[in-house]
């Protein structure tokens, strides 16, 4: 991913260029603290996953080794080796948990790193351990998948885990590719293999860099295509035409629109406190692309790669946040709508459609978040824990846990039962309409619902009165009469007019107020953020302690349309 020029060009702007500078700096700090801990130790705490070790690993070998190529101090080499000494010993690391090849993939390119950057200065010894290895925990077992001979859905699959997988044992290959004719065929094929199948997942890009998975996923798999794009060019000289692909050139906008200003739009399996706008990647598709944008949203970043991905450019320094369009409607079904750029006073809404049946989805068409006043006020729950059972089998036992189903989510739920709350499969169609004085974003969301009681079911939400409020509006046609809920959660403190009409969030002083414009029969009422009674309950689920929802119930009813208007108030 480095080549000597590289490393010669940051040793020089890491003494002229502020931000490379600020980084170099956290570099140290994290580094000569790492020269004190202990090594890793073989450990899968969840009977599953060796994952966290290998994060660990990869994050300590870069660190290290980046920092013994930039000053020459044998003591970060002498403690990356005792990481990697560890991992690459048959008797304190027996395999590299290919059974969850994530972990093979990630340990994969901590030791292909360190093997590269710490090359000329390894023992032949030490490079005979680590290139066997590599060999032994990664690409044995990676030719004997690929083949069929032990198969894993990844190699063929559209997710993060192909994009992940077929990197880690790429960049493998990669690394020690030309130490033999007979390691050289083997890592051919595993080549061969790898980038045949990543296409997959990088074609799930197109046609305009948003992906299904949401944020947090892209940042992941797109972390691991730059790690292949940048491993390519360095040691090929081509990454043969992989970053051509439709979508990729534009998929550093997705992390932009998708961060309010209080955190990312963390649909799915996602987390409000990811900052996947600070990810090194945004360096590297910012110097393919022509982007210096994506640059500019990055600069708060601390991940050493950005001193190799990184390159100091006036473009980057004059950029002004509000060159780009408030609203932005991805075609994977997200949207993007904000009153402006500027974090304190802006308001931030984000709307998910597209369709429900995707790897880490919810049963969330129409959910939303409000960010307003520099807090976060409408809030998505994200994901529970991963290794509860069934978690990842989405016909069956993922749709039992809450927040998985979609009284979990900010939408509408028709005739709740122990049924997951909307279809599966279900789909929608979205329509963003933008000025300067409003955006509306338009779903038809009937086909999510059950086409026994369904007729249609619009969902419109967005920012009106001069972008100042934002309005949410469902109108619901039914086949038979039917009982609405509307759901909104939320970690603000509540309090409802004495007619229920009205409901004020707060949090540290600052307030929203949410009104029903319609039905004229709508109220407000606060619920727990749990299971509804006739939903199941599994007793190992999060128990969502931090979280409320506002709820507006309509019973009995074939034909309704529910709006609520949301005012920030200014602060007393």
């Amino acid at each position: 991913m480095a080549t000597q020029e590289d490393f010669d060009r940051i040793k020089k702007q890491i003494k002229i260029d502020e931000n490379m500078k600020k980084w170099y700096e956290k570099l140290m700090v994290t580094g000569d603290i790492l020269l004190h801990e202990d090594t890793v130790s073989y450990t899968i705490s969840d009977n599953k996953r060796l994952l966290p070790i290998s994060r660990i690993v990869l994050n300590r070998t870069i660190t290290l080794s980046l920092l013994y190529k930039l000053t020459g101090e044998t003591k970060y080499f002498d403690r990356a080796w005792k990481e990697l000494d560890i991992v690459s010993d048959v008797n304190k690391f027996p395999d590299w948990n290919h059974s969850h090849f994530l972990d093979t993939a990630e340990m994969t390119t901590a030791v292909s790193i360190g093997f590269d950057w710490l090359y000329d200065s390894l023992s032949y010894s030490q490079k005979e351990q680590l290139i066997n290895s590599i060999i032994n925990n990664s690409l044995i077992p990676a030719k004997s998948i690929y083949r069929g001979e032990n198969s894993q859905f990844w190699t063929k699959s559209n997710n993060n885990w192909n994009a992940v997988c077929n990197t880690g044992v790429a960049i493998g290959a990669l690394a020690i590719g030309d130490e033999s004719n007979r390691i050289s065929k083997l890592s051919g094929l595993i080549l061969e293999y790898a980038l045949k199948n990543i296409k997959n997942s990088i074609k799930e890009y197109a046609p305009d860099g948003g992906t299904r998975e949401g944020p947090n996923y892209w940042n992941y798999s797109t972390l691991y295509l730059v790690y292949l794009f940048s491993a390519l060019d360095t040691s090929l000289g081509t990454d043969f035409n992989l970053s051509q692909f439709k979508g990729l050139s534009e998929t550093g906008y997705y992390p932009i629109y998708m961060t309010g200003t209080n955190g990312i739009f963390n649909i799915g399996d996602g987390s409000e406190s990811t900052n996947i706008i600070n990810s090194p990647q945004m360096f590297w598709l910012a110097n393919r692309y022509g982007k210096p944008e994506f640059a500019y949203y990055a600069l708060n970043s601390t991940s050493p790669m950005n001193l190799i991905w990184y390159k100091p450019s006036s473009k980057i320094s004059t950029y002004k946040k509000d060159e780009l369009a408030l609203d932005k409607y991805f075609l994977n079904g997200d949207i993007s709508m904000r009153s402006s750029w500027s974090k304190d006073n802006s308001i931030y809404l984000g709307v998910h459609g597209g369709k429900n049946n995707v790897s880490h989805g919810d049963l969330d068409i129409g959910t939303f978040v409000i960010d307003a006043m520099g807090e976060r006020w409408i809030n998505e729950l994200g994901s529970d824990n991963y290794n509860l059972p069934g978690y990842f089998e989405n016909k069956e036992k993922r749709w039992e846990y809450y927040r998985k189903r979609t009284e979990g989510q900010n939408t509408i739920l028709i005739n709740p039962t122990s049924e997951p709350g909307q279809n599966i499969d279900g789909t929608s169609k979205v329509q963003l309409i933008s000025d300067y004085y409003e955006s509306l974003a338009i779903l038809d969301m009937s086909n999510a619902y059950d086409q026994e009681y369904t007729e249609s079911v619009k969902r419109t939400v967005g920012l009106v009165h001069n972008k100042k409020n934002i309005i949410v509006k469902d109108q619901i046609r039914l086949k038979k009469s039917s009982d609405i809920y509307w759901f909104a959660h939320t970690k603000a403190n509540i309090k409802l007019s004495k007619d229920r009409k009205k409901a004020v969030l707060s949090i540290l002083g600052k307030r929203l107020m949410l009104e029903i414009k319609s039905p004229r029969e709508g109220q407000f009422s606060i619920g727990d953020a749990e299971p509804l009674t006739t939903s199941p309950n599994p007793s190992s689920q999060n128990k969502n302690e931090d979280y409320k929802k506002l709820v507006i119930h309509i019973k009995n009813i074939k034909q309704t349309e529910i709006t609520v208007l949301f005012q920030p108030i200014a602060k007393k």
